[in-house]
């Protein structure tokens, strides 16, 4: 029992230190003010982006049907794989996944470049950013558009997995009370398939990256093997993230609810609320990076040494 009980104080220990230095690696860039300012700048395109286009488009969306939560719901995903078995909107789409890739190419190879050297306690080199652009932006570029194109089938897939558990809770929702046992069962099973689903998706994803810029081949197969080897690590600092991440979201939709939206007391709102988000996302990014680097760069050390 003591041994057990020793085991589990020595991983809370562990856990501990890794999440103390992912915490300090974020508070040592303040004395790289270059890195900083990569990932503002991407994110600030990035939030301007999200706020005219994004924005009203999920405005938009959730306008169109009047009706009750699960109607909305079912209305969306008809709607959007609709668009998917469009085959010009698929063109739209390979398009805009294209563009997608080669912008998000050209930031990463620069970005991580520049961090992944600063993790990994590398000298600071000139012109750092443009000389990751130059040694990845071709690799980068292609798993940043193989990335897009995954994450569309994937949403996809998981709207089509959705749809029995919409379909019961909203015939429950309607007075279909003898389907509360299957309800009940839909929405649990269908609720940990897509937590589950988006987890690993993520994780294997986001360790795709980390593994282009330190590995010369086999890099998706690697950046899985590493996100194997730290995947419940890397979960639960991922999940207090989304945790973090949605609460942020929630406020800043209240704040905008209740802000003017008229005369010049609007731009003040539009600015303020453009300033805040770009400065939590940063924030925000460039944690979530660093606590991905950081643990791929621990899995090389642990490789290099066995």
């Amino acid at each position: 029992m003591s041994i057990i009980i020793l085991g589990i104080h020595d991983k809370v220990l562990k856990e501990g230190f890794d999440m103390i230095r992912v915490v300090g690696s974020v508070r040592r860039l303040v004395k790289r003010p270059d890195i900083v300012l990569a990932f503002s700048l991407s994110t600030f395109v990035f939030c301007f982006t999200e706020y005219i286009l994004v924005f009203p488009v999920l405005y938009g969306i959730s306008s169109i049907s009047g009706g009750n939560l699960m109607d909305n719901i079912m209305h969306v995903i008809q709607l959007i794989i609709g668009l998917f078995l469009n085959p010009r909107y698929l063109l739209y789409g390979l398009a805009g996944a294209l563009f997608a890739g080669l912008a998000f190419g050209f930031v990463s190879s620069g970005c991580f470049y520049m961090l992944n050297n600063f993790l990994a306690k590398r000298k600071k080199i000139q012109l750092e950013f443009f000389k990751g652009v130059k040694k990845h932006f071709i690799k980068l570029s292609i798993v940043s558009f193989t990335l897009v194109l995954l994450s569309i089938l994937f949403c996809v897939f998981m709207m089509v997995v959705s749809v029995p558990a919409v379909a019961v809770t909203r015939s429950f929702l309607d007075g279909r009370t003898d389907l509360l046992v299957l309800t009940v069962l839909f929405d649990i099973v269908t609720l940990l398939v897509l937590f589950f689903g988006f987890m690993f998706f993520r994780i294997y994803m986001f360790s795709w990256f980390p593994a282009v810029l330190n590995f010369t081949d086999r890099h998706f197969s690697i950046g899985k093997y590493a996100a194997d080897t730290y995947f419940w690590n890397i979960l639960v600092r991922i999940m207090l993230l989304d945790v973090v991440f949605i609460l942020f979201e929630y406020i800043m939709i209240y704040f905008n609810s209740i802000l003017p939206i008229d005369g010049a007391a609007s731009i003040l709102r539009v600015v303020l609320l453009l300033f805040i988000n770009w400065i939590f996302k940063t924030l925000f990014f460039i944690t979530l990076t660093v606590m991905i680097f950081t643990r791929f760069l621990a899995f090389k050390e642990k490789v290099s040494q066995e």
